[in-house]
């Protein structure tokens, strides 16, 4: 039986009638058999109705709508960068770009109800993530004060194909509607279902700023507990801007080939390298000096927000975590101390002091931000930010 029954939602009316005929075919009663015409008769017009009331749906194929927050707008599929292009690019790291994260489309209709059917490379979870973030979708409406959650497509737990009812018994007003990519599945294919007779129209959302934000799981979205909790796209959403996720979970270590990479996308108004997680204390020292001189090839005056990684909670007790983020982070400190003392200008920097908040509460598995890990790191960003973008 599909995941959705145990979630609450009733199995479809035609999976009902069709129980209810066995039912009665299996009553071997004399009432029955007197009437086994007419009911036959009754079940039949019953079935019919049933089977055209599931047909009498709009489906919109992917290729219909917009799809927005791709490094680059050729890339293949629903990937984030064509791969293929970029030979130079650890393996990982190109595997890692055919994610969704950060990637979205929007339209318009006045459906009472959303569907969604979907298709990822596979059904495996990690054990630190939902199963919404990682494979499925969640869903907003543009209302005057801005985006409102509205719902979010639950994967089926053991087949990569899934179909899910987002939202139900809606109103027939026409709403703009925002919906978000898996964060950590290749997505393959999807396809939307409205109301027969309802509008549907694509539409683009519109920035006057774009930001590139290359970084670890944390900027990938773990371990957020739906797409549009990811601390990009939150920042997305509250900035109204354009907002590229890079993140390359467990593999952002300032390879040059990746800043190579990024000197490739163009009108950048601002670069955030939150990197320093994943990359060894040595590497910090070998590596962000020459990452940023690389940028700089091609972005000589984008502002550069440069993130120290946030206090790990698993190195409250654990020694070897805890000499590593100090070294880490003071390393990156060391770094941009000595990029500007080499004449770097519109450099910035956050450390790590409050990014995550001091009771211990802001992660799932003392290092990857839960959604008020996330939600607090969006309270130191999101002003730091703002301060950068009016100084240009």
């Amino acid at each position: 039986m599909d995941e959705a029954f145990f979630s609450g939602h009733q199995p479809d009316s035609i999976f009902v009638l069709v129980a209810f005929t066995i039912v009665l075919l299996n009553l071997n009663t004399e009432i029955l058999k007197m009437k086994q015409l007419t009911i036959y008769n009754i079940l039949i017009c019953l079935l019919c109705s049933s089977i055209s009331n599931l047909a009498a749906q709009q489906i919109i194929p992917a290729q219909e709508l917009t799809i927005q927050g791709r490094v680059f707008q050729d890339s293949p599929h629903f990937h984030r960068v064509d791969t293929a292009k970029y030979n130079t690019l650890p393996s990982r790291v190109k595997t890692l770009l055919t994610n969704a994260p950060g990637m979205y489309t929007s339209f318009r209709s006045n459906t009472k109800k959303l569907a969604i059917n979907w298709t990822t490379k596979d059904a495996k979870l990690g054990n630190n993530s939902t199963a919404i973030m990682s494979r499925g979708f969640d869903v907003y409406v543009k209302e005057p004060q801005g985006w409102q959650f509205a719902g979010a497509a639950r994967p089926s737990l053991t087949s990569p194909s899934s179909k899910f009812p987002i939202i139900e018994e809606m109103d027939d007003r026409e709403k703009e509607f925002l919906l978000y990519f898996p964060l950590y599945k290749e997505l393959i294919t999807f396809e939307l279902e409205i109301d027969q007779e309802a509008s549907f129209s694509p539409t683009t959302q519109q920035f006057n700023t774009k930001i590139v934000i290359y970084g670890s799981s944390i900027v990938h979205g773990a371990s957020a507990s739906r797409p549009g909790l990811a601390y990009p796209a939150q920042l997305a959403r509250k900035l109204n801007a354009e907002v590229i996720n890079l993140g390359v979970s467990g593999n952002a270590k300032m390879e040059l080939s990746l800043a190579q990479m990024i000197n490739e996308i163009t009108s950048v108004d601002l670069i955030i390298m939150d990197c320093v997680p994943n990359s060894s204390p040595e590497q910090v020292t070998e590596r962000t000096f020459a990452f940023v001189k690389e940028l700089r090839k091609k972005h000589p005056n984008t502002p550069i927000l440069m993130i120290e990684s946030i206090n790990r909670e698993i190195s409250n007790y654990n020694l070897k975590w805890q000499k590593r983020l100090l070294e880490q982070n003071g390393n990156f400190k060391k770094e941009y101390t000595r990029l500007l003392a080499s004449g770097e200008k519109n450099l910035y920097y956050i450390p790590a002091d409050d990014l995550i908040g001091h009771d211990s509460e802001g992660t799932v598995d003392g290092t990857h931000p839960t959604d008020v890990g996330f939600s607090r790191m969006i309270d130191i960003i999101a002003p730091k930010i703002k301060e950068i973008l009016e100084n240009i």
